[in-house]
């Protein structure tokens, strides 16, 4: 019988109508108990609050299937953005390293003898007296003159420039983000008179580079990337090279990321790999290094509502120690200047200013084979976005001298997927 009136009691437990409605959360971020009736007021059941995935104040049924899946801010199909997790790439200033080199500076004529020729140049009287009295005679004075020829050579100069494929499109400063990115790019950089200032007299060579990169994520805080920069260089009195560049492998990890504001903390490594062309030799015959260059960094994003401030610390160790270790900082301010994310063409615009300063850590006498001087260099520029197509611009001008170059234009475009 007592069987029977516990199954009577838990089927009316079972049938009796429960109301499950959606919590809403209060401003502490936990809903308030939801009570069954049928239950004593004195055990309520808790039911957590989980909010829906989504970007706030973004319409979650206009984001991609990957934003929706990915923590880090990615825009919209109609080409919006996370209103407060969006920060474009910096533009960079890769800093060049000069080697010393032996170069053609100019000509100048020089005489070779080929040959001789026998020329009169005069006469000796030479008397005789013979039976028939006194007899005179010319004897002419022959002369061998030297035949010549009017040699252009160059004239040899030790300098200090670039080398085009070395220390090119490395530092993860250049279209770098500090957060893990899904993106293709394809930037150029070009250089002014690089090395001018410390070759009076002679001049700096102009470089020009063009550089091929893609990232994806991996993970939700985790991305991994690769970049392939082809470098030509020009002058002075015709030096000129073209050469692949070398190979670099980038690894990024978010360690703290807050969805909500955007501010996050990051850090990675990137790898350079000596794929890269080219071979150069120092005046005294050996061959300069081209080594395998490893580059940890930290990085920062802080979002300050249509603004964002971004930094990233490098430290770029090369396997050979003739080579430059180089230590930069740099610091990137944007604002959204215009955001229409509703817009079917141009859905933001956003001026830049960076300054990079960067520290070498060895190779700073002026006389050695491998140079480089402290370098604070100002970039200033604008990103102009058309849906998930960005195209970029600025100018890099150096302030402290002796400048390593005059100026330096960027033009990268990229593409977020």
């Amino acid at each position: 019988m007592r069987r029977l009136l516990a199954l009577a009691l838990f089927g009316s437990l079972a049938a009796s109508p429960v109301r499950a409605e959606n919590p809403v959360a209060p401003a502490g971020g936990t809903a308030p108990p939801t009570i069954v009736p049928d239950l004593a007021p004195s055990s309520p059941v808790y039911v957590p609050y989980l909010p829906p995935l989504s970007v706030p104040g973004v319409d979650p049924s206009t984001l991609s299937p990957r934003a929706t899946t990915s923590p880090f801010a990615q825009p919209t199909e109609a080409g919006g953005q996370a209103s407060r997790t969006f920060n474009e790439n910096f533009d960079g200033d890769p800093a060049p390293i000069f080697y010393k080199q032996t170069i053609v500076s100019g000509f100048t004529t020089v005489p070779r003898v080929v040959g001789f020729s026998q020329q009169v140049t005069g006469f000796t009287q030479q008397v005789t007296v013979g039976p028939n009295g006194t007899v005179v005679t010319n004897v002419p004075i022959i002369t061998n003159v030297p035949i010549t020829v009017q040699d252009r050579v160059p004239v040899q100069q030790t300098v200090k420039l670039p080398l085009a494929g070395r220390y090119s499109g490395v530092s993860v400063v250049e279209w770098g983000n500090p957060l893990p990115r899904d993106q293709v790019y394809f930037g150029y950089n070009f250089y002014s008179n690089a090395g001018g200032a410390l070759n009076p007299g002679v001049g700096g060579s102009d470089l020009q580079r063009q550089t091929a990169g893609f990232e994806t994520t991996i993970a939700e805080n985790t991305s991994i990337g690769i970049r392939v920069p082809f470098a030509q260089q020009y002058g002075p009195f015709g030096l000129g090279s073209q050469q692949v560049g070398d190979l670099t492998v980038l690894f990024k990890y978010a360690a703290f990321y807050n969805r909500e504001t955007g501010n996050a903390v990051t850090g990675g490594l990137a790898v350079t790999a000596p794929t890269g062309g080219g071979t150069a030799f120092f005046p005294d015959g050996t061959e300069a290094p081209h080594s395998t260059l490893l580059q940890p960094w930290l990085g920062f994003v802080r979002i300050m509502g249509r603004g964002y401030v971004q930094g990233i610390s490098n430290l770029i160790v090369p396997t050979d120690s003739r080579d430059v270790t180089l230590w930069g900082n740099s610091i990137g301010l944007g604002y959204w200047l215009y955001r229409s994310p509703s817009d079917s063409l141009l859905t933001s615009i956003v001026p830049v200013a960076e300054i990079h300063v960067r520290t070498p850590l060895n190779h700073r006498d002026f006389n050695g084979d491998v140079f480089l001087q402290d370098q604070v260099n100002v970039t200033t520029g604008a990103h102009f976005r058309f849906n998930r197509f960005v195209i970029s611009g600025a100018v890099v001008v150096p302030l402290v001298g002796p400048k390593p170059f005059d100026v330096e234009g960027v033009g990268y475009a990229s593409y977020w997927f």
